[in-house]
């Protein structure tokens, strides 16, 4: 048999994409060509003794009730009459897509309208929508007339939509919700999940750091720890087809078998037990048992022991290394160690990078190392340091940058810090400071001292930026006394036309006599002059407060200069330089103390004749 045989029929079932299929298989054709005219529909319901009862009507809002959907014993079905016949292009839909998808459960169904798409309106569209999205459910064999109380609604809007353009195309993908059964509540499988470990995973797609391996989980207190998921079945829902979902059992394989410390609470919930710190500190498990300590004590840390250590500035951890060796790295090339304080009786490697609240280091720096943190004490400093307060016992052309700075003997480098005490003094120091360097013993030359009000980099920024605001604010102020000064001289060349436009105005109101138009817009215009002029004197007022503030926030910066001192407790021998630079006026003052002078203390002194600056010898206070 062929197409050429096919004569429209008409057939019950309750699966109408099976019997397109064994219809087209039957004459040889794809069931793409063919189509049916739905000409009745029964719903059916059963419950736990088998009847059938027929639902019609308004019965068939009953079929909502949530318990009953979940009901796994209440049988829906629907059996279909129906007219099969050719498949024809429906003229009304042939630049229409649309297709029917679901989530994944098939409680929920979804009109996809394809961009592209053409719809236009006529009378009784609603009810040709209605029709085409019932015929797609039918052939994904999806019930209909069900759980479909919001489809009407949507193709109301839509609708809507068509009928005030005429004619709408879809620029994009639009999407209408056609069908909601009962979702599923899915079960839950139990689970332990160890929180603490978060920050040392990579996900998926990051590059894996073998170098930071999580030797040690810093918490702070009342961290999530640990956590237990608890097993929960989930509830049953049914699909858009009117099958019952019904939930799996949960697996359980995960229940705690673990002991914590008084140092972590144990809070019990519904869904879950948690494990939270009580103090701050790092997370350790031993004998079967976990607990927060604080103190850490290892012989060193390398990528081949430790890895790099993050436990974090702010959870009270501290990190005793061990190892003393002059010939090895306590902390190895490369690590990064972050904690609240480390003491190391050892050296730090090249690249390694410490910061923490507390450093101490008992052996020497590598040139290419980094520490950061407030309170810092080294023996032998080679490398980069910022801190608040710094000790060194001997630099050795490393870089300090702190606000409170002293070093025992320095030979060779740099120092940055509001201020500066060196006990001893070697050659080729450089030392820049905001408010006074001291140096008890000088034996060497070719330093530099520097009074400076800004120090670090991020003064520096604040400063340039302050300047660009000063540039922007004067152009400002110039501009609009510019303009306030055009605007006055010609209102006060017109001051006499304007007072007798004004007589001439009273005159004709008092009289009763009609304006001529001419001087009306002719005052007028006056006016609105009179009032932009005071608006751009009040603009000029404000720009010039802002500038003077500004201005006086720049002047900050240098606030103090006049009382930073240099002293030197020593003679001054061979080429030392002694530098006060400032704002304003942008200038620096320089001067090379004359070797085996007496001269201990230097500071800037303002000239009241000329008003200029210079560097000037005084008396250290206390001594004669």
């Amino acid at each position: 048999m062929s197409s050429d045989d096919f004569k429209p029929f008409s057939v019950r079932t309750d699966n109408i994409a099976k019997e397109l299929v064994s219809t087209a298989s039957k004459y040889g054709i794809k069931a793409s060509a063919l189509d049916f005219n739905l000409l009745e529909v029964q719903t059916f319901l059963s419950r736990e003794t088998g009847k059938e009862e027929e639902v019609t009507g308004k019965e068939l809002d009953t079929l909502n009730d949530e318990a009953l959907m979940a009901d796994p014993q209440v049988r829906i079905r629907q059996t279909y009459e129906l007219e099969i016949v050719l498949a024809a292009q429906e003229e009304k839909f042939k630049n229409f897509e649309l297709s029917i998808g679901a989530n994944a459960s098939m409680s929920r169904l979804f009109a996809a309208i394809k961009p592209g798409s053409v719809l236009e309106y006529y009378e009784g569209v609603e009810k040709d929508l209605l029709a085409l999205i019932n015929k797609r459910k039918l052939r994904a064999n999806m019930l209909i007339d069900v759980w479909d109380k919001e489809l009407k609604n949507e193709i109301d809007k839509l609708v809507d939509k068509v009928h005030v353009a005429g004619k709408m195309i879809f620029k994009e993908k639009e999407t209408l919700e056609v069908g909601h059964a009962l979702d599923p509540v899915p079960t839950v499988d139990d689970k332990l999940i160890l929180h603490y470990q978060k920050h040392a995973e990579q996900g998926n797609h990051d590059k894996v750091d073998h170098a930071k391996r999580g030797f040690i989980h810093g918490v702070l207190e009342n961290d999530l720890l640990i956590e237990y998921i608890k097993p929960h079945k989930g509830k049953a829902g049914r699909n858009c087809r009117g099958v019952v979902i019904e939930p799996s059992e949960p697996i359980i394989a995960n229940i705690p078998s673990f002991n914590v410390s008084d140092k972590i609470e144990v809070i019990e919930k519904e869904e879950s037990t948690q494990y939270r710190a009580k103090k701050s500190g790092h997370i350790i498990f031993e004998n079967n048992t976990y607990d927060v300590k604080v103190e850490v004590e290892i012989t060193e840390i390398s990528f081949k022991t430790t890895g790099s250590i993050e436990a974090g500035v702010n959870t009270d951890v501290s990190i005793n290394v061990k190892e003393k060796d002059a010939f090895k790295d306590a902390i190895g090339a490369g690590m990064e160690v972050e904690v609240n304080e480390i003491n190391v009786d050892g050296n730090v490697g090249n690249n390694a990078k410490i910061k923490a609240k507390k450093v101490k280091i008992e052996g020497q720096t590598h040139q290419s190392s980094y520490i950061e943190a407030d309170d810092i004490m080294v023996n032998i400093h080679k490398g980069k340091i910022k801190g608040k307060k710094v000790e060194v016992t001997r630099l050795e052309q490393g870089i300090i940058e702190a606000e409170y700075v002293e070093v025992f003997q320095a030979m060779g480098g740099k120092i940055i810090a509001k201020e500066v005490v060196v006990d001893t003094l070697s050659s080729y120091v450089d030392i820049i400071a905001s408010s006074k360097i001291e140096i008890k013993n000088l034996k060497g030359e070719e330093n530099t001292f520097t009074i400076s009000p800004v120090l670090y980099e991020e003064d520096k920024k604040s400063l340039s930026s302050n300047e660009e605001e000063i540039k922007l604010q004067q152009r400002k102020v110039r501009a609009l006394e510019e303009e306030v000064n055009k605007k006055q001289t010609f209102l006060n060349k017109n001051a006499a036309a304007i007072a007798d436009l004004q007589k001439r105005l009273a005159h004709y109101k008092q009289s009763g006599t009609k304006m001529p138009a001419s001087f009306v817009t002719k005052f007028k215009e006056f006016q609105e002059l009179q009032k932009h002029l005071l608006s751009l004197k009040h603009e000029l007022k404000h720009n010039k407060e802002v500038c003077d503030l500004l201005a006086s926030e720049h002047q900050t910066f240098q606030t103090n200069i006049l009382e930073a001192k240099i002293i030197n407790h020593d003679e001054y021998r061979g080429h030392n330089e002694i530098r006060f630079k400032l704002l304003d006026p942008d200038l620096e003052l320089y001067l090379v103390p004359r070797g085996g002078s007496n001269e201990k203390c230097f500071m800037l002194k303002e000239n009241d004749e000329d008003s200029g600056y210079a560097i000037v010898a005084t008396e250290i206070e206390g001594e004669k």
